[in-house]
């Protein structure tokens, strides 16, 4: 028997905490749960609605939308509360090799260790974003604060032996745009983030608290004496900037990109978890501002900070 569960956690009981203890960061719990179904995987009943038509629904017309759809309903008092509480939201997306730029993961194991939880920058997120179609008037996204997330399911043998199996998410961070930030809107778009990524055959919906820093995961992005410096010449200049387009086009064509994990984080000159030909941009503008600067020149983090 296989049962596989993802959702969100604000509470720990003993048993929660014991387990939450071997996860990493943006971890999905199994308290709380909410079995996960997306419509590829239902028989829908009518068309399904757009997000706009979904807002302004009634909450009984909502809940039966939801009904009908064998989609998750969550109550509005239900989600007052959890606003309430200020939760961190995030979308976890079942990954795919699609969203992969080349290289090889490890997307589910029975070892939580075999999985890579450095590789974001392996990740195509911009797509993964896209593919979510959430309307920007409505919600908004920081590709800084993306990372992973990790779930499992379980199996049991005849002798009710169960054995855990863990998945690898990708968790898309998003919020709601100030414009339509009051609390009513707030209460509403955490209705709606279940049933929209619900509708949408490739993401798994749920929510998560960031409960503290994985072992070798970057949460936190500190300045490196060696930003910019790709090729680690001592010297940041138009051979990085070289560098970087033709590793933005190997990954752009599903090749192997071919940088190193320091290699990464260096040559994302502006932290954006994206190395493309805007890094490239900023390094060939650092490298003419320190051509033509006699006195002390500015690092490059500071340089990019400045003109962003």
């Amino acid at each position: 028997m296989r049962r596989k569960t993802i959702g969100t956690a604000i509470t720990a009981t003993l048993m929660l905490s014991s387990m939450l203890t071997v996860f990493p960061v943006n971890t999905v719990s199994a308290a709380d749960t909410e079995t996960l179904i997306t419509v590829s995987e239902t028989t829908t009943s009518g068309e399904l609605l757009t997000f706009e038509e979904l807002y302004v629904l009634e909450e009984d017309e909502l809940k039966q939308y939801c009904s009908e759809h064998n989609l998750t309903y969550k109550s509005k008092e239900y989600a007052e509360e959890r606003v309430a509480s200020n939760p961190v939201t995030w979308v976890n997306v079942k990954l795919n090799d699609y969203m992969l730029k080349g290289e090889s993961d490890v997307l589910e194991s029975s070892d939580m260790d075999a999985f890579n939880k450095k590789n974001y920058y392996d990740y195509d997120f911009e797509k993964m974003t896209l593919d979510l179609k959430m309307p920007e008037e409505y919600y908004k996204f920081y590709a800084e604060k993306n990372n992973f997330a990790y779930d499992y399911y379980s199996e049991y043998d005849a002798n009710g032996n169960v054995k855990h199996t863990y998945q690898k998410y990708a968790a898309i961070f998003v919020e709601p745009v100030p414009a339509v930030a009051n609390e009513r809107s707030l209460v509403r778009l955490y209705q709606l983030i279940y049933v929209w990524t619900q509708q949408n055959p490739i993401v798994y919906g749920g929510t998560t608290m960031i409960l503290g820093p994985a072992p070798d995961s970057p949460v936190v992005i500190e300045e490196l004496d060696t930003l910019g410096d790709v090729n680690s010449d001592g010297y940041i200049n138009a051979v990085d900037a070289s560098s970087i387009l033709a590793y933005y086009a190997r990954i752009s064509t599903n090749q192997e990109g071919e940088y190193d994990d320091m290699q990464k984080l260096n040559a994302d000159v502006n932290h954006d978890r994206l190395i493309n030909s805007i890094d490239a941009s900023n390094i060939l503008a650092y490298y003419a501002y320190t051509s033509t600067t006699k006195e002390d020149t500015m690092s490059l983090e500071t340089y990019v900070k400045k003109s962003n």
